[in-house]
């Protein structure tokens, strides 16, 4: 559910801006690792975990420009399927980084 609203939110414009992808995401700084309460993982795991989670979500990102493009490109009359499924395994690793971005059953 979380996928599908983060590509149309992204896609809803019609064809691509041109503008670059990372300068559209807002650059406020949120909490996107959490821990359970009462543990304090060590400072380096922190740090992992999170770099982890930016590079998972830089893909992801990267997944839905190059989807737009080839999509918008084509006037929406080609459905990119390669694209997608780069998409979909972006936004799977993303959710394997933080459980909190998988859909809830």
């Amino acid at each position: 559910m979380f996928g599908t609203t983060v590509l149309l939110c992204l896609l809803q414009n019609g064809p691509a801006l041109g503008h670059d992808a990372g300068t559209m995401m807002a650059r406020n700084v949120t909490t996107v690792v959490s821990t359970s309460p009462g543990t304090d993982p060590h400072p380096y795991l922190q740090v992992v975990r999170v770099r982890r989670f930016e590079e998972r979500f830089n893909k992801l990102v990267k997944a839905v420009e190059e989807f737009s493009q080839a999509y918008n490109g084509s006037k929406g009359q080609v459905w990119p399927a390669g694209k997608a499924e780069a998409l979909r395994k972006a936004m799977e690793q993303l959710q394997d980084a933080d459980p909190s971005f998988s859909a809830k059953k």
